[in-house]
């Protein structure tokens, strides 16, 4: 019997993450207030919609909400989300991830807890944005950071470039060469499409190669694939929303920060907020502007503005004007697959990385974690291998682990190891696992 899912709130957040369930095996109803939204669900989705105020306790009975197993409230309001998730624990759905956008309500000092509105898990899209930008600040050569076991394993994205000392090489001859490096390649995403590569593929221009490995031996595959880690000391930040301003607080004591944003007002009232970090008022796509605050001595810039359009350009201008590296926000994903191709260095989509946030909440469980990589279109997954399993006890060179699955790293204990051939596991030991998001039933039967 497949799980039934009520989403409240059809705009991007909503409709992605219902597009990317209606390919599996869910029951899906999707409710929003708006009728276009409604509309655009009904004739883009396997789904059934419903047109209404999801705060609305008629139109969560009509919903079927008292038979939901899992019950999001995504709407871009946190009274409509606070107030539907409570009325769905009355109601009887058995989980309950909410998307709010005000951190205040899961600080420590807040008066109101989202556990009193019956809300299993919080996400906020915001300060999952400012996690990445992070990790992105921290491997300054890379163009993408994952994070797993609670940071001692990273995957990073490298966007391969002439003249790369890897070009036109074998994947087979790199590994052979780096032994002394303990790293997996994942994965290459070549002209907007992903391949999991074996010993014979060969690295081209241009593409954006994914690799593994332990995080204290991330500067050494970087630099196995020819970039160096540059350390960041200055950068500017273009927009002081909440990312913008939260960023800012999170790096203002380790770096030299500029804060930027095209509203007097608004500058001059954060700015006593963050005493570390220059708060200045200026139109980020004012050339002048940008060269007179020394643009071309800045280790990164970041546009998080409201306005995707903006972001880009003044990325693009940042980038033409000296900035060793960009980052911009998008608030959609329809400009991701050019974002690279036109010189920006990384692009993050609040909405991609929510629903990525959101689908591992859905299919995790405490004895297995699941996340999905939306523009790589695969899937990692921890699983434990279990005594009597196809993979339990067999050298992996003698395993025939089937097309799309790459096992990546091996967890025993508080030991990590990125496998070989000549690796076994045991019984108890966990393994990291990538797949085509096809191949994860087949993976999960090898293990148990």
């Amino acid at each position: 019997m497949s799980l039934r899912i009520v989403i409240i709130g059809a705009g991007e957040v909503g409709f992605n993450l219902a597009r990317e369930l209606s390919e599996e095996d869910f029951d899906i109803t999707i409710v929003d207030i708006l009728s276009e939204k409604v509309r655009r669900a009904s004739e883009s989705l396997d789904v059934n919609t419903l047109e209404g105020n999801g705060a609305s306790p008629n139109i969560l009975r009509e919903a079927q909400t008292e038979s939901a197993d899992i019950f999001l409230a995504l709407t871009r309001s946190d009274e409509v989300n606070l107030v539907s998730c409570q009325m769905a624990r009355a109601l009887g759905a058995r989980k309950i991830i909410a998307r709010l956008r005000n951190t205040e309500y899961t600080s420590k000092k807040s008066a109101v807890n989202p556990k009193e509105f019956g809300i299993d898990e919080v996400i906020h899209p915001e300060l999952v944005v400012v996690d990445e930008v992070e990790r992105l600040l921290r491997q300054s050569a890379a163009i993408d950071v994952k994070e797993f076991e609670g940071g001692r394993v990273q995957l990073v994205g490298v966007f391969i470039q002439k003249p790369s000392p890897i070009l036109d090489r074998k994947v087979a001859d790199l590994s052979r060469e780096h032994a002394n490096i303990q790293h997996k390649i994942i994965a290459i995403n070549r002209n907007g499409k992903t391949l999991m590569p074996d010993g014979d593929t060969v690295f081209q221009p241009e593409d954006a190669v994914y690799v593994l490995g332990e995080t204290r031996h991330i500067p050494d595959i970087l630099g196995m694939m020819g970039k160096t880690r540059r350390e960041v000391k200055k950068i500017m930040i273009l927009g002081a929303g909440k990312i913008g301003r939260r960023l800012a607080g999170r790096m203002q004591d380790e770096l030299d920060v500029k804060l930027v944003d095209s509203n007097k007002a608004k500058a001059w009232e954060i700015a006593p907020s963050l005493p570390n970090v220059l708060m200045l008022h200026g139109d980020g796509t004012d050339i002048d502007f940008l060269q007179a605050e020394n643009i071309a001595e800045m280790d990164s810039f970041i546009a998080v503005t409201q306005d995707e359009k903006t972001n880009l350009l003044t990325g693009l201008l940042a980038k033409h004007l000296g900035s060793k590296h960009v980052v911009v926000h998008l608030s959609t994903t329809s400009y991701l697959p050019i974002a690279r191709r036109i010189g920006i260095d990384t692009a993050i989509s609040k909405n991609l990385v929510t629903v990525e946030a959101i689908m591992r909440a859905i299919r995790s469980t405490p004895d297995r974690d699941i996340s999905r990589f939306e523009d790589l279109g695969m899937e990692s997954v921890e699983l434990m291998a279990e005594e009597g399993s196809q993979i339990t006890g067999k050298v992996l060179k003698d395993t025939s682990l089937p097309k799309g699955i790459i096992l990546a790293a091996v967890m025993r204990g508080a030991s990590i190891e990125i496998p070989t051939g000549e690796t076994q596991l045991a019984a108890g030991d966990r393994a990291l696992v990538f797949v085509l998001s096809e191949q994860l039933e087949k993976v999960e039967k090898l293990f148990s």
